[in-house]
């Protein structure tokens, strides 16, 4: 059960024989954290300190800054953190961890296996739910509007999609071809997946490959390049998931020469919390892992 309350005042610790210098004190809070299974993506040992610090974790959703830690260094450095996603909150004390048993560091180990099993049991639950209500819902839904608010913003006809209601479809399926999720495009252009559905290594593939395949993040930009081009496209759905769609697609069309449309993010450069170009780092990372080529956006014209 995550709490939104953070320690105000110093944990009491056991008298130690020499302070652990401000380093090790970083390096062992760090080091708790990913006992517990919190990873931070990025580096923050310079940035932990008495102000809350958000930040993403591995296993978090591009931009989702699920982490979060606070820090004491004067006195007996103490702090907690947690991670709104796995619901985790925890104190920490200088010195507490160092004097666990062996017998009790194992029992705390096998408990926090024990919980993140529980909580991938249950998440594939979900998923298994949400996968069956999608394929309902993509079997009932009707053929694409051409004057659909989103298809005229872009300039494009709805290749490989249904609609329902307002709402478009993207399909997004696994390397067995088996559809697990839907993207839910509104015609305003808000995206939207299915509460609980699986969305790691989905894509959706639009045409047939004729020695090209082209791999872009959404949509549109991949249907732009295929109306431009008559290439084949695969979406990926998010730069996070660039990697595995090439490899995918380097597994279904071996002979292809697959290209990573590169989105241009240069506004996150300065983000705090993110700093790097996620789109030309993702596109980058696709072509090297499976030999690719990049394509990359004229510099200021949105994706």
């Amino acid at each position: 059960m995550v709490t939104n309350s953070f320690p105000q005042h110093r944990v009491a610790s056991p008298a130690k024989s020499a302070p652990m210098s401000e380093s090790d004190t970083r390096l062992a809070f760090l080091s708790a954290m990913e006992a517990v299974g919190m990873k931070p993506v990025e580096g923050i040992l310079s940035r932990l300190g008495p102000d809350l610090l958000r930040f993403r974790c591995e296993g978090d959703k591009p931009g989702k800054l699920n982490g979060w830690a606070i820090l004491h260094l004067d006195g007996v450095p103490a702090g907690a953190f947690g991670n709104y996603r796995l619901g985790l909150s925890q104190k920490w004390c200088a010195g507490v961890a160092e004097q666990l048993s062996p017998a009790q560091r194992s029992e705390r180990s096998a408990a926090i296996r024990e919980e993140q099993e529980a909580r991938a049991a249950d998440r594939i639950r979900l998923q298994v739910q949400a996968a069956q209500a999608v394929e309902q819902e993509w079997e009932r839904a009707g053929p694409v509007n051409p004057c659909h608010g989103y298809l005229v913003a872009k300039g494009i006809d709805g290749e490989g999609l249904r609609q329902r209601g307002n709402l478009l479809l993207v399909p997004m399926s696994d390397e067995a071809g088996k559809l697990w999720n839907l993207q839910r495009i509104a015609p305003d252009g808000t995206k939207r997946f299915a509460k609980g559905g699986r969305q790691r290594g989905l894509f959706c593939v639009i045409g047939e490959p004729q020695g090209v395949i082209c791999i872009g993040e959404g949509y549109g930009t991949c249907a732009v390049v295929r109306r431009a081009t008559g290439e084949a496209v695969a979406v990926s759905f998010s730069s996070a998931n660039m990697v595995r769609t090439a490899t995918a697609c380097r597994s279904l069309y071996p002979d292809s020469d697959i290209i990573a449309l590169a989105d241009d993010d240069p506004h996150l450069i300065d983000n705090p919390n993110i700093r790097k170009n996620l789109g030309m780092e993702a596109a980058y990372a696709a072509a090297a892992a499976v030999g690719g080529r990049v394509a990359l956006p004229p510099r200021g014209v949105a994706a």
